[in-house]
């Protein structure tokens, strides 16, 4: 639809994603005229896994139990479907929610807030200029605004606008939506499953909805034939479905920002078309939602001035130490992915660590730097326990 009335804003958000639809929440209940516009019509499909963790959770100034389709107190931890035991938490480490839906309310809220929406508007174009930027959209007039925020995902239309192409390093995962089997392998109503080396140098999930299970393969090194070592895990947890009735989905996660490039002038990027997923887990929203507080931060302080480069500092200083030690464990723990379950899932005190990071008890930081200092005491327990090997063979 076109967009009505004035076509100025002072901000205006490409994507209404978790990152984007939060910036313009935060900006719009601190008075500033925020624009976003959307390529889809909402509420739209979104592919992911739909894990919402607790830190993410508490990020939000917004209730979002009506969302929650389970509630997430732990995981079943096992190695390509062997040696399986359960991590409780007690208090949830998180939720599952429908993208669809979390999205669409965290825009609802922006709306509510004041933020104009535009939906069903792709972006055609854009420019900078000595005032601002100029927007063109597909069927509709031209917008302009003071600042311009790219929160419209890994394929981002601004990033490759106004930052040039390989500026995002990504690896593909794949999910499948299915219904549970008859008699589940694993009691999965309020705990996740997580099975390392279902992909090579990687781990496959199993995330609880009310009516069907999110299942996908995920590693940090990348991977071919993802649609067959996902058919093996689905086998292996006892779902024989047809193809044809199961929904497989393909995704590509965001792990570095290759030249750490996040502002360019009047331009920012945030979320997913910053490259700000982790690489543990391959998760991205808390990261995208901590990247649109930092944002918002950024512009209360400094301004919507082109030379605010508060935003990138925040980044520096807050989100990207946490990013890189997350890539570092991520690929430690995935090179030999049955090494690491007998001696750093199956460790309590490094499991309760790995747990925490989730949660938000513990940052990717401490979590790497207690496990290097934990290292001689695993290392012991390795060489101790000969069948250990076997299990990358």
């Amino acid at each position: 639809m076109n967009p009505p009335g004035p076509t100025r804003v002072d901000v205006l958000i490409v994507g209404a994603g978790p990152s984007g639809a939060y910036l313009g929440h935060l900006l719009a209940r601190r008075g500033i005229e925020v624009g976003i516009i959307e390529r889809d019509e909402m509420p739209r499909d979104k592919v992911c896994g739909g894990g919402l963790s607790r830190k993410a959770i508490e990020l939000l100034d917004l209730d979002v139990e009506p969302l929650v389709h389970r509630w997430i107190h732990g995981a079943h931890l096992s190695y390509r479907g062997g040696g399986r035991f359960l991590k409780h938490t007690g208090q949830p480490i998180g939720c599952t929610v429908l993208r669809r839906e979390f999205d669409a309310f965290l825009l609802g809220a922006a709306a509510a807030a004041g933020a104009r929406v535009w939906t069903g508007t792709p972006m055609r174009d854009a420019r900078q200029d000595a005032d601002g930027v100029e927007v063109t959209v597909d069927g509709g007039p031209t917008l302009r605004c003071r600042l311009l925020i790219g929160a419209d995902g890994v394929a981002s239309t601004v990033r490759g606008r106004f930052f040039g192409p390989r500026l995002v390093r990504y690896v593909p995962a794949l999910e499948a939506l299915v219904a549970p089997p008859p008699q589940a392998p694993v009691e999965c109503e309020e705990h996740a499953l997580f099975d390392f080396g279902a992909l090579p140098h990687g781990y496959g999930w199993v995330f609880p909805k009310r009516d069907h299970w999110n299942v996908g393969v995920y590693s940090p090194y990348g991977g071919a034939q993802l649609r067959r070592h996902l058919g093996a895990f689905l086998e292996q947890l006892g779902v024989t479905a047809a193809p044809s009735q199961v929904k497989f989905l393909g995704f590509p996660i965001p792990l570095r920002n290759a030249r750490r490039r996040f502002q360019t002038e009047r331009v920012w990027l945030l979320g997913d078309a910053a490259g700000l997923a982790e690489g543990v887990f391959g998760e991205g929203i808390y990261f995208a939602l901590k990247s649109a507080a930092l944002a918002a931060q950024a512009i209360e302080e400094g301004g919507l001035a082109p030379a605010n480069n508060l935003y990138t500092a925040r980044l520096e200083h807050t989100l990207l130490p946490e990013l890189r030690a997350a890539r570092w464990l991520g690929r430690a723990l995935y090179a030999a992915p049955g090494y690491a379950f007998s001696h750093l899932v199956s460790h309590a005190r490094i499991n309760e660590l790995f747990a925490g990071t989730i949660s938000g008890a513990v940052g990717y930081r401490e979590c790497l730097w207690r496990t290097l200092v934990a290292a001689p005491h695993w290392l012991l327990r390795a060489r101790g326990a000969a069948a250990s090997p076997a299990l990358d063979r």
